[in-house]
């Protein structure tokens, strides 16, 4: 599973154009909040999106204009976990011993169940960790941008175990900015 998401962020990356990119987004949910449908969606921002936000002033400030998603473009040049990937998802929950529970299936829903679930997002984000902590160590984003940029594993809300995750998948230096804004926030 590792490789294949490494495969479709890189080749998805590579096709990218924009020349003021300077963060990535892994944002994490699950598809109709069914915890046995892990879903990531990767997109990006642009210095540019960031100028555009602060002039609107609705963000409270630079930080969250340029960190919050909210403020983010809303591309979505990849959708893993819906589609035909949906398949491949579910293949990988029921091999990594979870249970899987279809949308239709109310069983999910009892305490049980979401005990039982309730590790599969937890590993969901850990294969998202060591495939950014790859496309580093293989220096994609050098080759494509010139230079590091964070790849951001997060869902809508922000709190010290994102920081704690992006730290561990793009070390401390190259998202630091974020991690800080993460904790503070």
């Amino acid at each position: 599973m590792i490789q294949l998401i490494k495969k479709l962020i890189t080749d998805t990356i590579n096709t990218w154009t924009e020349s003021d990119i300077y963060a990535i987004s892994l944002y994490v949910y699950d598809d109709c909040d069914n915890p046995c449908k892990p879903c990531v969606t990767l997109g990006y921002n642009t210095e540019r999106q960031v100028r555009l936000e602060l002039s609107k002033g609705e963000a409270f400030d630079e930080a969250e204009a340029r960190w919050n998603y909210a403020f983010w473009l809303q591309n979505n040049p990849l959708v893993f976990g819906i589609g035909e990937t949906a398949k491949t998802v579910r293949n990988w929950v029921v091999s990594s011993g979870f249970p899987y529970y279809d949308d239709d299936d109310t069983a999910w829903q009892d305490d049980n169940a979401i005990e039982n679930t309730s590790q599969i997002t937890e590993t969901f984000v850990s294969v998202l960790i060591e495939a950014v902590k790859e496309i580093h160590e293989q220096g994609v984003l050098t080759l494509k941008f010139g230079r590091e940029l964070p790849i951001i594993i997060h869902e809508l809300e922000y709190y010290d175990e994102i920081a704690e995750q992006n730290i561990e998948a793009n070390g401390d230096e190259i998202v630091n900015d974020f991690s800080e804004w993460c904790i503070n926030s």
